[in-house]
């Protein structure tokens, strides 16, 4: 069989797909099996949020494309002579695609009249499809390496609106793919496709929201930026005495060379955020012409299954980032999933407890919020709370060396409210708690019926400043040191719980989720009281306040 007819054969095991990939009839060398680089046993999608997969992405996975075709019936078509192809992938195979043609691409689809020329295509895809978009016989080793910067860029910008956890890969089902196209005249065209259906659903939400291009790469200014970069993080950051093995001058000594090396933007960026590693702060940010630069992550595992809490509680109300249940027999549910700037979530969680005066007892799950306003976070402990306390500590640098501290602040909070829930409360907290919340969690330990179970928490707060650099850069630098109430550093240490939730396989899988069951078992053993929480209703406030 040649290879024409390799390629024809290709096609027809493809069809499901409804995709069309033939390769160049011209031979490069030996072709490169991706599903064989990128194994995977997943057969269906996967979009529970405690198992978002982190990805990894290098340049050992930029290869070359002889042509790229992807077609749904008259729908959709995306097509490219040859190209490079970069693959973001997890421990369960690759799960994002970027690619991006040498010379020309072109775009057909109902959302446009005319073809049109395409800078980069974006896919979201099952692991398992990764040969039917790009067959062996059209893959090949040798890929431009020098776009790797611009991929990764790339793949940030496109990964928060592609329905991911995050930065964290959702597995979709293997007939769902995303196909996000931004056209060289600055358009983006967003495809959601449904192979077996061959259907392609155009998003046109995104048109205006194309991928930046960053300004042009120049060393001179190169120099600027980094040492405005280095200087600013040498004079305001707070955490260097909770690094002493970090010497920030050799950093510079190493990392200046090879920034100002750099052949692009994207790649200068790179080489800040390798510079700015080391300190190992999740409040680290750095953008580039609005893409998120990744600077430092760590794992941390889920212990959460909101897609269960229906089948557990009982009807649930939605409010925005809050979720609240009472079940039939008389325990209250709040889920809080993010700390919004303004009044909503305050009055949504005032709501919720006027329909709750006469429960047992009430669980509050924060397991999956990673933080946001802390004044907003403090208006919902409020409620709970008795009198006022001192919550944490906070320590701000205050001169030219890295021990230059002012002394500890304490941060106080007190009650809130026309009446407090004074019932037993369950806070069930986790590992993807961090910042605000943890601040939240703090505040809530003044309440003197709190049981708190789950994880550890993160440890990681900063109440960074956002500095803006050349290049249409931007970077956080975290300002505080943020202290336990026992005086010691949140830092890498974060809130304990009170009782350790040890989960068994399957525990946060399907309908279970079987930390908030025990909860729920714990409460149940709580008597039924014999009259509601007296008091007037709570009166909704609508000042807002600014983030923290």
């Amino acid at each position: 069989m040649n290879y024409l007819k390799r390629s024809l054969v290709t096609f027809c095991s493809c069809s499901a797909v409804a995709g069309l990939m033939l390769a160049c009839p011209m031979a490069y060398g030996d072709p490169v099996d991706l599903l064989k680089k990128y194994p995977t046993e997943l057969k269906a999608g996967d979009t529970a949020l405690d198992r978002a997969r982190p990805w990894e992405f290098t340049a050992a996975d930029v290869f070359r494309l002889s042509r790229f075709s992807f077609a749904v019936g008259d729908a959709l078509k995306v097509e490219t002579g040859p190209a490079e192809v970069g693959l973001g992938h997890c421990a369960d195979g690759a799960v994002w695609a970027v690619v991006i043609p040498r010379e020309e691409g072109t775009l057909n689809s109902e959302a446009a009249k005319l073809a049109e020329a395409v800078a980069h295509v974006w896919l979201r895809f099952h692991p398992n499809e990764i040969n039917r978009l790009f067959p062996p016989g059209t893959v090949f080793a040798d890929g431009a390496i020098n776009l790797t910067a611009q991929m990764r860029a790339i793949a940030s910008a496109k990964f928060v609106s592609s329905w991911h956890a995050g930065m964290n890969a959702m597995i979709p089902e293997p007939k769902v793919f995303t196909v996000d196209a931004d056209t060289k005249d600055g358009t983006r065209r967003f495809f959601i496709v449904d192979a077996e259906a061959k259907t392609a659903k155009y998003v046109a939400a995104f048109e205006q929201r194309a991928v930046k291009p960053p300004p042009e790469f120049s060393t001179a200014t190169a120099a600027t930026a980094f040492d405005q970069l280095w200087e600013v993080f040498d004079r305001d950051y707070a955490m260097f005495v909770l690094r002493p093995e970090v010497d920030w001058t050799k950093l510079r000594e190493e990392f200046r060379p090879k920034a100002l090396a750099s052949k692009s933007t994207h790649e200068f960026a790179e080489v800040c955020a390798e510079m700015l590693k080391p300190l190992r702060d999740l409040h680290l940010w750095m953008t580039v012409a609005g893409a998120n630069v990744p600077v430092f992550n760590r794992p941390r595992s889920g212990n959460s299954n909101p897609s269960a809490h229906r089948a557990i509680l009982g009807e649930l109300h939605q409010a925005g980032r809050m979720h609240w249940a009472v079940t039939s027999d008389k325990i209250g549910f709040i889920a809080i999933y993010g700390w919004n700037t303004g009044p909503e979530i305050p009055a949504q969680v005032d709501e919720a407890l006027e329909q709750m005066r006469d429960t047992r007892g009430l669980i509050i799950d924060v397991r999956l919020n990673g933080g946001g306003d802390e004044p907003t976070a403090g208006k919902v402990a409020g409620r709970f709370l008795p009198k006022q306390f001192v919550y944490s500590y906070s320590q701000f640098r205050n001169g030219p060396n890295h021990t230059n501290l002012t002394q500890r602040y304490e941060r106080k909070i007190g009650p809130r409210g026309p009446w407090r829930y004074d019932r037993p409360v369950v806070l069930l907290i986790g590992q993807k708690c961090m910042s605000s919340n943890e601040s939240f969690i703090a505040m809530m330990s003044g309440d003197p019926d709190i049981t708190i179970m789950g994880d550890r928490t993160c440890g990681s707060s900063g109440n960074p400043r956002i500095v803006k650099l050349p290049f249409d850069m931007t970077v956080s630098v975290p300002r505080w040191i943020d202290y336990l109430q026992d005086g010691k550093p949140l830092d890498e240490r974060g809130f304990q719980p009170q009782i350790r939730f040890e989960p068994k396989p399957g525990a946060f899988e399907g309908d279970h989720d079987d930390l908030l069951t025990a909860a729920l078992e714990r409460l149940r053993k709580v008597p039924v009281p014999a009259k509601a929480i007296d008091g007037s209703a709570a009166v909704r406030e609508d000042r807002s306040e600014t983030r923290r």
